[in-house]
């Protein structure tokens, strides 16, 4: 009989968790035996997605949500028995505001991403200038990019180009960047948005794409959460797995990686484990210090992907203190705008059971994350007073931190990114995974992590 085929997962975040079930799925498929082993330095599994329930308040501090139409994150609540669970943003409540001026301006309705669908909407707003408006109505004369090779360009540049500068710094800008805690004029939009550009050379113009995907629309939410947070699907997974036979060990880091005949995994303390395949679904600067003594091609490009750090504050009202209508999912901020908040979520309109009764919760995204929890508090705070006229004291308030978690897919990315596969096929049975290589949502990192999983148990070391 075949000896089983061992296989290490460095990082027990939802790429690594999703890696780990996909191995095990694949050796039962084969008839073979796998043994998988999940590594992760904190007492935690999960990674950035973590759920907390505060004074009856439930808090994701992380990503609150997935994009349904990239099914992977769905599938694997059906597959982990979470169905049920499932839920959808509240359709009520999804137009936006976007902070300008010291006031909120509703997002006139049609306006998606940025690119309008409806005109008449666009012309009572306040939110641009004439100019500005005309140059957003011109849209669809803009002749398409043809990209070609290597050719890249920020999502500003994009917006700009497509939009006029007023829709890309006021709306654009502050969406698609904030997604990944970066700034709109570095990112990539071949990486990070890559659906984007797919619409402009298919039809020739935002406006005319966005169109054709409305009328494809069931009408629901385009985005897609669980009753108990995203962390209940990290605790689903975890229960699964360990069922599964899975090794799940916290609080295990790796101090080293090494290639003699099969992989040895030295943990800090000494230990070693041997694999026949390892998966580092870790940050790319920790990949990066793992592979230093094996290539240092590969280490250099997995250290050149930036990673940025985010900051939010949770505040907790009872909602007569609130009189705000909170009739939408909350608002951004303009970079330009020179804020000390980046955006605010509107939690408990977003989503049904965060906020208990009588009461709010709303979501703060705050710079200057070198601060206090306090001050980062009482910024939140000031900011909320000038924007929403809320001078009541909070009920509650928490405050989560996670440094270099963001990924940041520069211009440039995709060069870097065949770089480092191209270096992986130099060394057999090593792969990583995980947000900013190819995507940074959920689904992407799932994706990565069951392809991923996978491919170990099928290649040939």
């Amino acid at each position: 009989m075949a000896a089983a085929r061992r296989i290490v997962i460095v990082g027990g975040g939802i790429a690594g968790l999703a890696a780990a079930r996909a191995a095990v799925l694949r050796g039962r498929e084969l008839g073979s035996e796998v043994n998988v082993t999940v590594l992760e330095s904190t007492a935690r599994f999960g990674g950035v997605l973590v759920t907390e329930r505060v004074d009856g308040f439930l808090l994701d501090a992380g990503a609150d949500s997935w994009v349904v139409a990239k099914p992977q994150a769905t599938a694997l609540a059906r597959a982990l028995g979470l169905g049920g669970a499932l839920l959808r943003t509240r359709l009520e409540k999804r137009r936006f505001y976007i902070a300008w001026g010291d006031r909120l301006h509703v997002v006139p309705d049609g306006l998606v991403l940025g690119v309008p669908t409806r005109f008449a909407p666009l012309l009572t707003t306040r939110l641009f200038s004439w100019r500005g408006k005309a140059r957003m109505a011109l849209e669809p004369l803009v002749a398409p990019r043809g990209f070609e090779g290597d050719d890249d360009e920020s999502i500003a540049d994009f917006a700009t180009r497509r939009l006029g500068r007023e829709a890309a710094e006021r709306v654009v800008a502050p969406l698609l960047g904030g997604i990944s805690a970066g700034d709109a004029s570095d990112i990539s939009v071949r990486a990070a948005f890559p659906q984007l550009v797919a619409m402009e050379q298919q039809h020739g113009s935002l406006v005319r794409g966005m169109l054709v995907a409305r009328r494809a629309r069931s009408g629901e939410s385009p985005f897609m959460t669980l009753e108990g947070g995203t962390g209940a699907l990290v605790d689903g997974l975890v229960d699964r797995l360990r069922d599964d036979g899975v090794t799940l060990r916290g609080q295990a880091t790796v101090a080293s990686l090494a290639r003699e005949g099969t992989w040895s995994v030295r943990l800090e303390g000494g230990e070693r484990l041997e694999a026949d395949a390892v998966l580092l679904a870790v940050p790319a600067y920790a990949a990066a210090k793992l592979v230093a003594g094996l290539d240092e091609e590969l280490s250099q490009a997995l250290s050149s992907i930036a990673f940025g750090s985010s900051t939010t504050v949770f505040l907790g009202y009872r909602r007569a203190d609130v009189a705000h209508p909170l009739d939408g999912v909350g608002f951004v901020v303009p970079r330009i705008a020179g804020r000390a908040v980046m955006a605010c979520t509107w939690i408990s309109s977003k989503w049904d059971g965060r906020a208990p009764e009588g009461h709010v919760l709303l979501r703060v995204f705050v710079a200057g994350a070198s601060q206090a929890d306090d001050a980062l508090v009482s910024t939140a705070r000031a900011e909320l007073r000038t924007l929403m006229g809320i001078d009541a004291e909070p009920c509650m308030t928490r405050v989560f931190r996670f440094e270099h978690s963001s990924a940041q897919m520069r211009v440039g990315h995709l060069v870097t990114l065949r770089t480092i596969r191209a270096r992986l096929k130099t060394a057999p049975g090593l792969r990583v995974a995980g947000g900013g290589y190819d995507g940074v949502g959920i689904p992407d990192c799932i994706r990565q992590g069951e392809e991923a999983g996978r491919a170990m148990v099928d290649a040939k070391s």
